[in-house]
């Protein structure tokens, strides 16, 4: 692995779709959502030091062993399952891993939250009763009245929270605050649909590779098949149409109710990515 750079934002806004799409590149591999990210936070930089026999080591010696270390499983865990030279990981936990690999780029997908929350809401219309369910597990969703379900996804932890919180909002400062713009960039979903090729073009020059010819017409699911009866609690589907499938003005079943919420608390967001819509 020569480069690794990293796919995250908002959930139904596209990020299956491209990786499948980049995959086609002989240079490229791309994973689905990827568990390495938060498994090395979470067991090694943050589980692992808290041991006392690597407490008692030499604070510099532990440092560089600990950071050999992760180094050492990034490098592993990518080895183990491409040898292509350029990886591009699925995550929503880049920002936990982002200081252990400054030459990494961070591809941002985003998307109108109304119609993010319109696509869970029609994921779960097909389903009779495995249906997304709040992490309290109080309240099936199909039986959640539409502020119920305005708070199931802006108040309780779930994937769209989570990357308003953890990513959106972080990006957001490593762009506009600290001069992060060459390493971090926001794709809006509706352009993607309406300009895959001017999109992909962009994504290219972003990651500085030579742009790969890609046909839109026979898009083949990810290598990394991604099951998603793991997602139980938060119903969501992972598989791709063969064929790209161009933007259509949106279909909303929701209520106005629920869409002015959203455009009231998320001001900040339609702000800086649909300002039309304010």
């Amino acid at each position: 692995m020569k480069q690794l750079h990293f796919c995250g934002g908002l959930p139904r806004s596209g990020s299956t779709v491209l990786m499948n799409i980049l995959q086609q590149n002989p240079e490229v591999f791309t994973t689905t959502t990827d568990p390495l990210p938060t498994n090395l936070h979470r067991y090694m930089l943050q589980k692992f030091r808290v041991t006392e026999t690597f407490q008692a080591m030499d604070a510099d010696r532990a440092d560089r062993a600990l950071y050999g270390m992760a180094m050492g499983a990034i490098n592993g865990w990518y080895s183990g399952i491409t040898d292509k030279p350029i990886v591009i990981s699925k995550t929503r936990f880049w920002n936990r891993i982002r200081h252990l690999l400054p030459e990494s780029k961070v591809i941002l997908m985003i998307r109108d939250l109304r119609d993010v929350v319109e696509s869970f809401n029609k994921v779960n219309l097909k389903l009779k009763a495995l249906h997304t369910y709040s992490s309290e597990g109080n309240s099936l969703y199909a039986a959640m009245t539409e502020m119920q379900k305005f708070d199931y996804h802006f108040n309780s932890d779930n994937s769209l929270s989570g990357s308003l919180k953890e990513e959106i909002s972080v990006a957001m400062e490593l762009w506009m605050y600290e001069d992060k713009k060459d390493t971090i960039k926001f794709v809006r979903y509706e352009d993607f649909l309406k300009n895959p090729i001017d999109t992909i073009n962009s994504i290219y020059a972003f990651l500085n590779l030579n742009y790969y010819e890609h046909d839109l017409n026979n898009i083949s699911q990810s290598e990394m098949f991604e099951h998603d009866n793991a997602y139980f609690m938060e119903r969501t589907d992972h598989r791709t149409k063969p064929s790209f499938i161009q933007w259509q003005p949106p279909k909303r079943r929701l209520s106005d109710r629920i869409h002015n919420r959203i455009l009231e608390k998320y001001n900040w967001f339609y702000n800086a990515f649909y300002p039309e819509e304010l």
